[in-house]
């Protein structure tokens, strides 16, 4: 990608090149302070008994905290004058590789399946070093992330296999909590029929558990989808996805990490009671 076409992108930000800086700045000050005390929670309360599903969830914390850093730090040195990704290639490239390393890594941990799991990270890296040494790196419109250049053939191929891991996350999000509810309403009428438990109480325990499973659902496919949308506009036409499309798609996208660790408190109940009396919300 050519330096005067990212300072180019630059200028033809919309609406300013202040907006979209402040935003993630604010979310990512927001985001570090979940991660960080949600981590240390976890560690102090339950080292000793971490089930799979808090290994999992302090997994997404660790990476959302690093892309929390790296946002902050983005949104830092693309505040105008400094516009440091725009100037110096070097820091878009660097930006592109520790992207892809947490945000994305993040967004396919969602998936929750095993052979995600192995790929997350590797995938991603792989990518990065792919694009990075290819040359096949841009400015975004939205002035804030360096991503991949679809004008370039390494670029079209980043953007191929993103847009395949990121859809598989997707539908394996989608498949996994529909599941999960349709398997939580008949166990809670199977102990409601073999433990005698009252009718009242167990069908408002399952309306709770699949309001938050519902929730779960909603926000992260909410977030997620604009990425995805994203990566098909920048792949069949760049020219579509201009500087007002970038406005409205990439906050939706950096507000993932903010989600998960909201989310993750919202389901582990028991965490986020030990996390409330961490910040003083709540007594021992």
């Amino acid at each position: 990608m050519p330096f005067s076409s990212n300072q180019e992108t630059f200028n033809n930000i919309w609406p300013s090149p202040w907006v979209v800086p402040f935003f993630y700045i604010s979310v990512c000050v927001i985001s570090l302070f979940l991660g960080i005390t949600i981590t240390y929670t976890i560690f102090k309360h339950f080292r000793k008994n971490m089930h799979i599903d808090i290994q999992l969830g302090l997994f997404l914390t660790f990476l959302d905290t690093l892309s929390g850093l790296d946002f902050l730090v983005g949104g830092i040195v693309n505040l105008p004058p400094l516009n440091l990704y725009s100037k110096h290639y070097s820091w878009c490239i660097s930006a592109q590789i520790t992207g892809s390393t947490t945000f994305v890594s993040s967004m396919l941990v969602i998936g929750v399946i095993a052979l995600e799991r192995s790929c997350c990270c590797t995938v991603p890296i792989i990518i990065a070093i792919l694009v990075v040494f290819t040359d096949s790196i841009a400015l975004l419109p939205s002035g804030m992330f360096c991503h991949y250049d679809a004008t370039t053939y390494y670029g079209v191929v980043a953007y191929i296999i993103m847009l395949v891991f990121s859809s598989i996350a997707i539908a394996a999000l989608i498949f996994s909590y529909i599941k999960i509810i349709i398997f939580r309403y008949r166990d809670s009428q199977r102990e409601q029929l073999e433990l005698g438990l009252e009718p009242g109480k167990v069908k408002r325990e399952t309306k709770k558990t699949a309001l938050k499973l519902l929730s779960v659902l909603v926000i992260n496919i909410g977030s997620n989808v604009p990425y995805c949308v994203a990566q098909i506009v920048g792949l069949f036409d760049p020219s579509l996805f201009t500087a007002k499309v970038a406005f409205f798609v990439i906050p939706w996208c950096g507000l993932n990490i903010l989600w998960n660790s909201v989310i993750f408190l919202i389901i582990q109940d028991q965490v986020c009671d030990k996390w409330l009396v961490l910040i003083g919300f709540k007594k021992e």
